[in-house]
């Protein structure tokens, strides 16, 4: 195996064609010599003044990405999940975990979902393909949205205008998911208005985003309804002041904003926890240390 320009303070320990890394009594599994983690530790790729914190932090996430995979293996597919989240509120563009991902939802048989993240696989590391399975996940996914009632095909046609900035089309398609918001559960009622409240968001409708996110009650609606209030001058939701189990970019707008208003102790909280999840010397990055 040749390494790339592994850092000094790392233990490598190699058996055979396995390799470990270690560092302040933390490890990772023995792994393949040619595992794509030695890529993610090649000191080009690391925060150099935090060096040490940033590779115990890629170790446990590399660990827990091991633990996911286990769980897949044993088609603990919720387990796996779970998991897997947590890589990717790491690193929301861990390939891996994405491919990984999508094995999983193909477990549950959510084949459109599981193809969205394929293809999120693919365009962040391109030797992750797998032409055999794209093409079952084509075939599935293309049997799954045929069978599909009307209702769920206006969600997800909204989720593809969303994700292609269609923001206009994508509200009126979760509008014809909404006409009759009786017919959901509670929790995928929230997570739908959500999705509303998101374009709405994106389109600067805030009065519409607002009334939108009330109708919902999660971490995330709270997130919406803060973000509402600061821009229409409205008092702030205690819920927003908080840290809410949203993704790091919300975090930090939540950061900024309560920053902005004059909570800083609470800005303060939510800025150390993404502190302490965010190393990569990014536009992100640099925006969290001058909040600091």
């Amino acid at each position: 195996m040749t390494l790339l320009n592994i850092p000094d303070e790392l233990t490598c320990e190699i058996r055979q064609d396995k390799v470990r890394f270690s560092i302040n009594g933390i490890s990772t599994n023995w792994m393949d010599r040619n595992d794509s983690f030695t890529e993610r530790i090649d000191i080009d790729n690391l925060n150099p003044k935090r060096l040490a914190d940033h590779l115990v932090k890629e170790i446990k996430i590399k660990n827990t990405l091991d633990e996911a995979r286990d769980y897949l293996n044993k088609e603990k597919y919720p387990k796996a999940i779970e998991k897997l989240d947590e890589v990717l509120y790491y690193d929301p563009a861990y390939g891996e975990a994405l491919m990984i991902k999508s094995h999983a939802l193909f477990g549950q048989k959510h084949f459109v979902k599981s193809l969205r993240h394929y293809r999120r696989a693919v365009k962040t590391d391109e030797s992750l393909k797998d032409n055999d399975y794209y093409r079952l996940l084509l075939k599935s996914a293309n049997d799954e949205r045929s069978n599909f009632p009307k209702l769920k095909l206006n969600i997800y046609a909204g989720d593809e205008h969303y994700s292609n900035e269609e923001y206009e089309k994508a509200v009126e398609s979760y509008d014809k998911a909404l006409i009759n918001p009786s017919r959901f559960k509670e929790k995928i009622l929230s997570k739908l208005l959500n999705k509303k409240g998101s374009a709405l968001l994106k389109l600067g409708r805030y009065d519409e985003a607002y009334e939108c996110s009330k109708k919902s009650n999660n971490d995330f609606s709270h997130f919406g309804q803060g973000v509402c209030e600061y821009n229409l001058g409205l008092e702030i939701n205690d819920e927003f002041k908080g840290l809410l189990n949203i993704d790091k970019k919300y975090q930090l707008k939540q950061a900024v904003i309560l920053d902005d208003v004059g909570f800083h102790e609470e800005s303060m909280t939510i800025c150390n926890h993404l502190y302490e999840n965010h190393f990569e010397c990014d536009d992100f990055y640099r925006k969290l240390t001058e909040l600091m």
